[in-house]
């Protein structure tokens, strides 16, 4: 009787060692879906990159580029998608005027005014799509004001940071990059950071 007692308590803690021991451990990730920018040269051949990514913990672990136009539809809240399910128009929010973000119209591609799609002007001194042989397309911006050729100068750099990223490569998002996108817009931000020089 007793071996019989040893045996069933045996068995018993071995099914037990097993269950808690091969049980996958699941990994505790809550994703946070947010769109976002970088001004990094991508594969597709852009010099601005537009995305969603996830972020869990502070990190970024997913990422998923998207279109200008989707970005556009997204942060309006006329399309629905994780970084914006409750629909509300990021750009009135951050009263980013309607030239801004309007890439259709021609009314405002006459106008004078950075366009979203001109950030490329935070990391380069001339439109990488100009060089300085070229005839530039209609209304196209042709001086950036980044520092240098390829990148921008360590003070404009620290500027950047302030909007969330650590390197020049990194991806604006969230609440930063709609704060960015609002101050890239005032000609006065854009002088501080021309004269932010080395």
């Amino acid at each position: 009787m007793n071996n019989l007692i040893h045996i069933i308590l045996f068995l018993y803690l071995s099914c037990c060692y097993s269950i808690v021991y091969s049980a996958p451990i699941k990994p505790n990730i809550h994703l946070k879906y947010h769109l976002a920018i970088s001004i990094n040269p991508g594969a597709n051949s852009s010099y601005v990159n537009y995305a969603i990514v996830g972020e869990n913990g502070g990190s970024l672990v997913y990422t998923k580029f998207i279109s200008l136009d989707e970005f556009i539809r997204i942060a309006k809240g006329k399309q629905f998608s994780p970084a914006n399910q409750v629909g509300k128009n990021m750009f009135k929010d951050f009263q980013i005027k309607d030239c801004f973000y309007k890439i259709d119209s021609l009314e405002c591609l006459k106008k004078p005014e950075p366009k979203i799609f001109d950030l490329w002007a935070l990391r380069y001194n001339r439109n990488p799509f100009c060089p300085p042989d070229c005839s530039p397309a209609e209304y196209m911006l042709v001086e950036g004001i980044g520092q240098h050729k390829r990148r921008p100068s360590w003070p404009q750099i620290q500027i950047l940071q302030k909007y969330g990223i650590v390197y020049l490569n990194d991806f604006f998002y969230g609440d930063k990059l709609f704060e960015l996108l609002s101050d890239f817009q005032k000609q006065e931000w854009r002088q501080l950071y021309q004269d932010a020089v080395e």
